[in-house]
């Protein structure tokens, strides 16, 4: 359970499991829904058959990552909810970045939902074909899950609402999950474009540390769902500051980059977040909802 000081409103660490988020979904789709409110967490220190983005495998050594979903019901409309994702990656970056502090290092996020270690120099960095120098360290994940309550009484929200839903309990739930990697060395990464704490030079032998980047991942997410929930979901609105704090920390925008999406690949240049990603192609601005970004060389 958590303890008071905890951004938590109940912490559970199991030692092992197959999917943090499988675990969740079924416990929110049954009777024990009512035990994971709103800011609820489910921690495993380890996972056989975690998932990422498009169902990839997602197994971690013991100990060396940050493995966690939280349970959200957030207070804004159901057509702002494709916001959430970009929103919790940026809270995730901004949790990171004291953990990296003084060295060659900045953290960005990569639309849709990945935290990236952006090398000072990029020519001590061996280059990775579609990801240059960056670095994947963290992810997130945000599934939307149909309860009986979010799906039929009219109290409830619908998706497509454009209102803010009256209370928690009839807001639709979401469960994020949260990878971050913290104490691997390069051979335990699977992919090159992979890094962790350890591998971009912090000192991780402290078994508090996936500690102290659990509590600071809390600390900044509550932070980011206050802001996102005072502005109504839209983060654009009033000083517009938490869309352009949102914008300011994503590295995929401004590059020329290809999108694998559902119906083929599309190349253009980042632009912009709707939450959708805008590329400027030669046949005009158009909007990619979901799909792996890569970056593109240019020449010339």
């Amino acid at each position: 359970m958590s303890s008071g000081d905890s951004p938590f409103s109940r912490l559970v660490t199991v030692p092992v499991t197959g999917s943090t988020q499988d675990d969740l979904r079924a416990a929110l789709t049954g009777p024990e829904a009512s035990s994971w409110p709103h800011l609820s967490a489910l921690r495993a220190l380890r996972q056989t058959a975690g998932r990422g983005r498009s169902g990839r495998a997602w197994v971690t050594p013991d100990d060396g990552a940050l493995l966690v979903s939280v349970v959200l019901r957030p207070l804004v409309p159901a057509e702002r909810l494709a916001w959430l994702p970009l929103l919790a990656g940026l809270a995730v970056r901004d949790a990171l970045v004291p953990f990296v502090e003084g060295l060659p290092w900045g953290l960005g996020t990569k639309w849709p939902n990945d935290v990236v270690a952006v090398p000072e120099d990029p020519a001590a960095v061996p280059v990775v074909p579609g990801w240059a120098g960056t670095r994947k360290i963290a992810g997130v994940l945000s599934e939307l899950v149909a309860s009986e309550a979010s799906s039929g009484g009219s109290a409830a929200q619908r998706p497509g609402s454009v209102e803010s839903p009256a209370a928690r309990e009839l807001a639709p739930m979401v469960i994020l999950g949260i990878g971050v990697n913290i104490g691997q060395k390069a051979d335990d990464l699977p992919v090159a474009w992979a890094g962790s704490l350890r591998t971009l030079g912090a000192a991780t032998a402290d078994a508090d540390v996936a500690e102290a980047v659990l509590d600071a991942v809390g600390g900044e997410l509550v932070r980011r769902l206050n802001q996102w929930e005072a502005a109504g979901g839209d983060v654009d609105a009033g000083d517009g500051v938490l869309g352009q704090q949102l914008r300011s920390a994503m590295t995929t925008l401004g590059q020329q980059v290809g999108v694998q999406a559902a119906d083929g690949e599309i190349g253009g240049l980042a632009v912009d977040v709707t939450p959708a990603l805008v590329l400027r192609t030669r046949g005009g601005d158009v909007e990619v909802r979901a799909g792996d970004v890569t970056l593109v060389r240019v020449t010339g």
